[in-house]
C-alpha cells in the first residue's frame, strides 16, 4: 500500500468514528428531548452534533481525496482507467451541490439559532435562559434535572426583546 492509500483509509476510518460519536450524541439528544429534557454541555446538545457533521464531511473528503486517485491509477487498462476517472470526476462534480447545501444547513445548526445563558444560584442550582435567536421575544427558563440536563419550567416573556438575555 502506498502511504497516500494508507492516510486515505484512515481519514475515512476517522470520519466514521466521528460520524458514530455524533449519531451517539444525537441518540442522547433525541432521547432528552422524549422526556422532555433538555442536554446541555456546555453548549447545546444539537450544535455539537452539527459541528460533529460538519468535521466528518471534511475529513471524510479529504480521505477520499487521498485514496480514489491512488486506486484509479491501480487500473491495469488505460482507457478504463481513463473512463473510471472521468466518471469519478463527474459523481464528484454532481455530488458537490448536495455537499454545499448540507454543509450551510449543518452550519446553521451548528451556530445556533438561539442565546443560551446559564445562571448559577448561590446553593449550586443552575438555571439556564434560552432566547429564540430570530427576534428575541420569546425566553424559555430551564431548571437543573440533573448534571447534563434541564426541564423546561416556563415561559418568560418579560425578559424577551432587547436588550439581549446574553446582554
Amino acid at each position: 500500500m502506498k502511504r497516500r492509500e494508507i492516510w486515505g483509509v484512515a481519514l475515512l476510518l476517522a470520519a466514521a468514528v466521528i460520524t458514530g460519536g455524533s449519531l451517539g450524541l444525537h441518540m442522547a439528544d433525541r432521547a432528552a428531548a422524549d422526556q422532555d429534557l433538555f442536554l446541555y454541555i456546555g453548549v447545546r446538545a444539537s450544535n455539537v452534533v452539527y459541528g460533529l457533521m460538519i468535521l466528518a464531511s471534511f475529513v471524510a473528503a479529504a480521505g477520499l481525496i487521498f485514496l480514489v486517485p491512488s486506486l484509479i491509477g491501480r487500473i491495469p487498462k488505460r482507457g478504463l482507467r481513463r473512463s473510471v476517472g472521468w466518471a469519478t470526476g463527474l459523481a464528484a462534480a454532481a455530488a458537490l451541490p448536495f455537499f454545499a447545501v448540507l454543509l450551510i444547513f449543518a452550519s446553521i445548526g451548528g451556530i445556533g439559532t438561539s442565546d443560551i445563558v446559564k445562571v448559577e444560584g448561590g446553593d449550586g442550582e443552575s438555571v439556564l435562559l434560552v432566547q429564540d435567536g430570530f427576534d428575541g421575544d420569546t425566553v424559555d427558563i430551564y431548571t437543573q434535572h440533573d448534571d447534563l440536563h434541564y426541564r423546561w419550567a416556563r415561559r418568560a416573556g418579560e425578559l424577551g426583546g432587547w436588550p439581549r438575555v446574553k446582554d
